[in-house]
């Protein structure tokens, strides 16, 4: 699986999925420590206006794609322009939605433009899915979090979300079955379910979602020791 992250944000998220073997990662953003590096611009129009051909460095075709993007940066503007490169591939998006609050008007329009935009890309077919991810919940879900790596903190929790569903996906599950959800659900989101408390702790708020997918992960001592494990999922 590919993961390529767009600006900042998008490049940390790819270095963070790069300590798992599974994922071959790129960074792009302006500055010479990305993976590849381009022209810094002036406007987000700017970077949907000349945002540069990299198919002669992402050299893939038919992979299975994740492109991470943050909608407040001026360069989330070649969302679409990258997007459009990449579109041999199965592309899923990542997108960060950032805390806005202390963030300017242009950003907090800039913000929203992109994420609407690639919710309809996602609508249409052209992405297999979008996860909608709000920072500010997903500090809710996780508890307290330093100042120092803060942002370092939310995006190993979303990556290692995301990875284990990968896993799951791609493992023969001890008892039940995966469901699929519809075709028309390609807009998701992602969360925590603590089974004791019975709550969910979900990284974005969608509304009128159709389908949920619960995935359990349990150690192999708990399922051979715990005789009322079965029953407490059930009744959830």
């Amino acid at each position: 699986m590919v993961v390529v992250g767009l600006g900042t944000a998008g490049c940390n998220i790819a270095k963070a999925f790069s300590k798992f073997p599974q994922y071959e990662t790129y960074g792009i953003d302006t500055h010479k420590e990305a993976d590849i590096t381009i022209k810094k611009r002036a406007s987000h129009e700017e970077y949907d206006e000349h945002f540069p051909n990299l198919k002669r460095k992402l050299k893939f075709s038919g992979e299975d794609v994740t492109v991470a993007i943050c909608g407040s940066g001026l360069i989330s503007g070649g969302s679409l322009r990258l997007l459009e490169q990449l579109s041999s591939n199965r592309l899923t998006v990542l997108y960060i939605q950032p805390d806005l609050e202390l963030g300017s008007e242009n950003q907090k329009k800039q913000e929203k433009i992109v994420r609407n935009v690639l919710q309809e890309y996602a609508r249409s077919g052209l992405l297999e899915r979008i996860y909608l991810v709000d920072n500010q919940l997903v500090e809710r879900g996780i508890g307290e979090v330093a100042i120092m790596g803060y942002y370092d903190v939310l995006n190993q929790a979303i990556i290692n979300i995301l990875h284990m569903i990968n896993v799951f996906e791609n493992s023969k599950p001890v008892i039940g079955n995966f469901i699929t959800p519809s075709d028309l659900s390609r807009i998701a989101t992602v969360g925590i379910l603590e089974v004791e408390e019975e709550k969910q702790k979900w990284f974005y708020d969608l509304t009128h979602s159709r389908d949920v997918v619960y995935y359990y992960g349990i150690n192999e001592e708990e399922l051979e020791a715990d005789g009322t494990l079965f029953g407490k999922i059930t009744s959830y």
